[in-house]
């Protein structure tokens, strides 16, 4: 009897061994559909890096490219920051890495050199010279390589954004976010280039997940994060001062949470306890940052060694701006009233703080002077918004840019997931600590796009490309809830939208900058909306050059937008009024001629009116030939 109350126990024990318990059933299909997920997510962002890098193989540097490559070299093998001040240093230095001060031929003893710490205009002039006119500078490769860097930091927004829906929604939210991030004809365009745009993204949806964790646990690591990333803000984009009042609201939106908090190992239960614990961990970051903002400098207040540069210039371009303000001057004033206005005009507060701050030695000379010459910009700049240029721009700007600018699917999805996201909400509260996540994501995108509509930098959708990684969040999310809720329904939409956003921004391949949605009518039609670096960025003379090689019985008359020389591809041209390539040496001849326009000059938003009258005309003409939809060719008579 006992022999076989064994054997039947021994008999269990193997039959146990085979099967698995309901929970952990449940445990590896998780663990199955987890994995899933992050090989789906990973498959995306390579998708993605190799799609962006291929799209810029073929074209050219964009206009403000050369000006951060020649600017980066210098500040990392001269300790000199005369060149290209607007933007601080850190993300430079990081553009440099593994270069060597040799690879790149710089004039140091020019007129440019010299004039460029006191004139900043010059140094426009002394990048394209030195890029492109210099022997043994191999200008695409170097724009090359940087950009494979650049790259880098495209995906790592990519997967911070799939990370963050990830940890607040799931595996469902992080390959809906990350597919919204991947296919996203904006992050294409721009994750690549060597500018900080991209860069200054990552940074503010760092700081939020920092804060976000700091709001459920403030550690030491998590703390510390938060004063690194703020000081690296400021030390890479002057919007990045932005993140000293998003951090301040965010901390005080915590303090002001009911919910106790756990700060480095002591919980702060009072309302008192926890403003407390929030101004401590504000003044590090902001003692934290003002330190960074100096150590990118070198620690050294002069903008080049033994070589102070002068503010007066930039000063005066804040004060013409503000007169050009005050005075609401058209966009077609003349040089005699714009002097007259700043004449006029008091100095702006923000000019007598700075050039006090320098004459304290506050803060580096050079961060400094780009600071003043970004907000000067940022009071008055020409902008083009259709058919109309302004000085100060329009408060919608950035809403119609997004509006037309964004893949029809990602409207869409924004609009059906803002609905399922209130039809949720209706449906059961939160605990405060529940809704921390949303204010944590909620904060630093409204206020970003707030400021955004005050700026008159209308330039650009690439001025808001932060807060996108909170909207695919917020996608990423409210899929994983829907389809918790409603099952495969759920999952036909989703699929069927993820299908339309890879169909929409792959037809626009490789030309992702000039992309717009289909209600926008693509790039032909974006042009009568947007301009700049919405569309045309003096990308495409390689395109151009492609073309006059196919074509070498045609005489080409060129009108260019952008800051690489034309004549390094090959091309010979005769200038046209108001282009920014310099003059060629092409003779006069008789062969047909064909007229090129870079997409800005046919808009006119750098021309006088004159000009502008006089390009308009063939804005209603049929153009021959349009090369990655930014330079359009007529028939000439």
């Amino acid at each position: 009897m006992q022999r076989d109350e064994e054997t039947k126990k021994r008999r269990d024990e193997v039959k146990n061994a085979h099967t698995l318990p309901s929970s952990s059933t449940s445990s590896l299909r998780l663990s199955v559909s987890s994995s899933l997920a992050f090989l789906v997510c990973i498959a995306l962002l390579l998708a993605f890096a190799t799609t962006s890098w291929h799209a810029w193989l073929h074209k050219c540097a964009t206009y403000d490219e050369p000006l951060h490559l020649v600017g980066a070299w210098l500040q990392t093998h001269d300790a000199d920051f005369r060149c290209n001040p607007e933007d601080p240093p850190l993300w430079k230095y990081y553009l440099a890495l593994g270069t060597r001060r040799g690879d790149l031929q710089l004039d140091r003893q020019s007129g440019q050199w010299i004039a460029m710490l006191h004139v900043i205009d010059a140094q426009q002039w002394y990048v394209t010279n030195a890029l492109y006119q210099t022997p043994g500078n191999d200008a695409d490769a170097l724009i090359r390589s940087a950009r494979d860097r650049m790259l880098l930091l495209g995906v790592l927004v990519g997967a911070l954004t799939a990370w963050w829906a990830w940890r607040w929604r799931g595996p469902v939210a992080a390959v809906v976010a990350a597919a919204a991030f991947c296919f996203d004809p904006n992050f294409l365009a721009h994750a690549p280039l060597i500018k900080n745009d991209v860069i200054i993204c990552l940074l503010f949806l760092a700081l939020m997940a920092a804060v976000w964790l700091s709001g459920e646990r403030a550690t030491l690591l998590r703390c510390a994060a938060i004063a690194l990333i703020v000081g690296a803000a400021l030390a890479t984009k002057f919007s990045g001062v932005l993140a000293i009042p998003i951090l301040a609201l965010a901390l005080l939106a915590r303090a002001l949470l009911p919910a106790a908090w756990p700060v480095l190992g002591w919980t702060a239960r009072t309302t008192a306890q926890r403003l407390a614990a929030s101004a401590a961990i504000f003044a590090a970051a902001v003692v934290v940052s003002y330190v960074a903002i100096w150590a990118c400098y070198g620690f050294r207040f002069n903008t080049a060694a033994g070589q102070p540069a002068d503010l007066d210039d930039v000063a005066q371009i804040c004060i013409v701006a503000q007169g050009q303000l005050d005075h609401g001057a058209p966009v077609d004033a003349t040089e005699s009233q714009m002097r007259q206005w700043a004449g006029e005009t008091p100095t702006p507060p923000i000019v007598r703080f700075t050039l006090w701050a320098a004459a304290h030695h506050l803060l580096p000379q050079a961060w400094l002077r780009g600071l003043l010459y970004t907000y000067g910009t940022m009071i008055c700049r020409r902008a083009f918004l259709c058919g109309q240029v302004r000085l100060t721009g329009w408060w919608y700007y950035f809403p119609l840019a997004m509006a037309v600018k964004t893949p029809l699917a990602t409207l869409i999805a924004l609009a059906l997931a803002l609905w399922a996201g209130l039809a949720f909400r209706r449906h059961g509260g939160r605990t405060p600590m529940q809704s921390w996540p949303i204010i944590a994501a909620v904060l630093a995108p409204a206020l970003y796009m707030l400021m955004a509509l005050r700026s008159h930098q209308n330039v650009g959708i690439r001025h808001v490309l932060v807060v996108y990684p909170f909207l695919f969040i917020f996608l990423g999310v409210v899929a994983a809830d829907a389809w918790r809720r409603w099952g495969k329904p759920a999952l036909w939409i989703i699929a069927i939208l993820v299908l339309g956003l890879s169909v929409e921004t792959y037809s626009a391949y490789p030309d992702f900058l000039p992309f717009f949605n289909v209600a926008a009518g693509g790039y032909r039609g974006g042009a009568k909306i947007l301009g700049d670096s919405n569309i045309d960025w003096g990308q495409d003379l390689p395109a151009l050059a492609d073309w006059q090689r196919r074509h070498p019985d045609k005489q080409l008359y060129l009108c260019y937008f952008g800051a690489p020389d034309p004549r390094y591809y090959g091309i010979h041209y005769v200038c046209l009024p108001g282009g920014f390539a310099p003059p060629d040496q092409l003779p006069m001849s008789g062969r047909p001629r064909v007229l090129a326009f870079s997409v800005t000059a046919l808009q006119g938003e750098y021309y006088p009116a004159q000009l502008r009258a006089t390009y308009e005309t063939f804005v209603r003409q049929t153009p021959i030939a349009i090369l990655g939809g930014s330079i359009y060719l007529y028939e000439g008579k």
